[in-house]
């Protein structure tokens, strides 16, 4: 009797989640090419979408109306985000050139160029500086209004790079899992560290007050560790294991649990203290992207061709693109999902 209700219970929740799958989406943005990614503005009335034609485009949220584009020339974006009064964007493509330009009649204000293709591009807290980090190993800091404040290089295979969380350093690690930090100030070089695993180090997630650190590596393995903003201690808080590449890490709010998604197509949220898996999501394929809604009780994934909203081990909603989706996000309030796509759209999902 008890494998019978097991059987029925299973039947229901396969059911149930099949009938939650949709493929109408409330509002579709058509583009010539994929979308690299996409954003609201702060009051959730515009959607911001870049794609590898060039452009930058705002839309009205409503009806979906095309209002302003800005034009990179032809280069696909690698990144495009608000400021916080909504009236300007900031934008960088793969030729390496930055720009800020006005939502309202499109018209570069600013514009620099940097050697490679960005790799991170950071507006600081202020909003009057632009960080940007290319994979040829140059990065730069400017002035909102045009002023170059500092420039900086390294040779290597560069991961990522950041700006520290009080905004005087440049970091930046590369693959060898070497990481070198810079003055802003000055351009000096402060110093070069080395991760203690050996390992081919795809990426580093710091907190938000440079005490903790998050580095994944292509062996599965995910390490928490203490830092002071550039050296990391020799024995971590914890170390995560999955089955393949890690492809990202990120901190819950309070830093108690981080979620890591891999090539071995799960998501799953680890124990910081203990380094126990808490919560595993399993997918059809290689997850590419997850995230937290605002009070952490539901996770958003992407993988293949679909977006997942779950609410623990239980997925709520699965939404279809034609391609590969490429990002998504919450709104505010976690009642719709913006995704984007190598199908050349960015759609919202109703939840």
């Amino acid at each position: 009797m008890k494998k019978v209700i097991i059987v029925m219970m299973m039947l229901v929740l396969a059911t149930w989640t099949l009938s939650a799958q949709s493929d109408e989406a409330s509002l579709i943005l058509e583009h010539d090419e994929g979308v690299v990614t996409a954003s609201w503005n702060t009051d959730e009335s515009q959607i911001l979408t870049a794609d590898e034609a060039g452009l930058v485009q705002i839309w009205s949220a409503e009806d979906g109306e095309l209002l302003t584009t800005i034009d990179h020339n032809g280069n696909a974006l690698t990144h495009a985000v608000w400021l916080s009064d909504d009236s300007h964007i900031v934008s960088a493509d793969e030729s390496g050139l930055v720009q800020v330009a006005s939502v309202e009649s499109g018209d570069i204000l600013q514009s620099w160029e940097i050697e490679g293709m960005p790799l991170a591009l950071q507006v600081t807290a202020d909003e009057d500086r632009v960080f940007v980090f290319t994979s040829e190993g140059n990065g730069a800091v400017w002035s909102i209004d045009g002023d170059e404040i500092a420039v900086v290089s390294r040779s290597g295979a560069i991961s990522g790079a950041d700006l520290s969380a009080d905004e005087a350093m440049i970091r930046a690690w590369s693959e060898d899992g070497r990481m070198v930090v810079w003055n802003v100030e000055t351009e000096e070089t402060l110093e070069t560290v080395s991760f203690p695993h050996r390992g081919m180090l795809l990426g580093v997630e710091f907190n938000s007050d440079d005490t903790r650190v998050l580095a994944w590596y292509t062996d599965g393995s995910v390490f928490a560790y203490e830092t002071d903003g550039v050296r990391v201690t020799s024995r971590p808080l914890s170390n995560v294991q999955h089955r393949s590449f890690v492809q990202q890490a990120i901190w819950s709010d309070d830093e108690t649990a981080y979620m890591s998604w891999a090539g071995d197509d799960t998501v799953h949220v680890w124990n910081t203290d203990t380094g126990r898996s808490e919560q595993v999501l399993r997918h059809e394929d290689w997850v590419v992207g997850a995230e937290w809604n605002m009070n952490e009780s539901r996770i958003l994934s992407w993988s293949h061709i679909y977006v997942n909203v779950w609410n623990r081990i239980i997925r709520q909603d699965r939404f279809q693109h034609d391609n590969l989706v490429r990002g998504a996000i919450w709104n505010s309030d976690a009642t719709q999902v913006l995704s984007w796509s190598w199908d050349g759209t960015a759609r919202v999902w109703d939840l």
